[in-house]
């Protein structure tokens, strides 16, 4: 489950992702995590993280200068020491 969200969403803690999706992109996500959870042992939880929403990180960051992407699937640039996202997205 790990590597399939390493490459679709921004790895925040050991079991935290943060992705920027459109509906269909995030459907095709979730589709795709269902495929691979076994339902008696894996929790996976969604939720819509506001279009406005400034995302802080907290701790070691980023390396400096290292921006993580600009497309919709990974929309944060490293601004002033905080992560702030460009646009709605979903934490896997």
């Amino acid at each position: 489950m790990a590597r399939f969200l390493e490459r679709r969403a921004l790895r925040v803690q050991f079991s935290l992702f943060l992705g920027l999706w459109t509906e269909a992109e995030f459907e095709e996500v979730w589709f795709g995590l269902s495929c691979l959870i076994n339902p008696r042992r894996d929790d996976v939880r969604a939720w819509p993280v506001p279009e406005a929403a400034e995302v802080v990180s907290i701790g070691c960051g980023l390396p400096e200068g290292i921006v993580v992407g600009e497309a919709r699937s990974r929309g944060f640039a490293r601004v002033g020491g905080a992560l702030r996202s460009g646009g709605g997205g979903v934490g896997v």
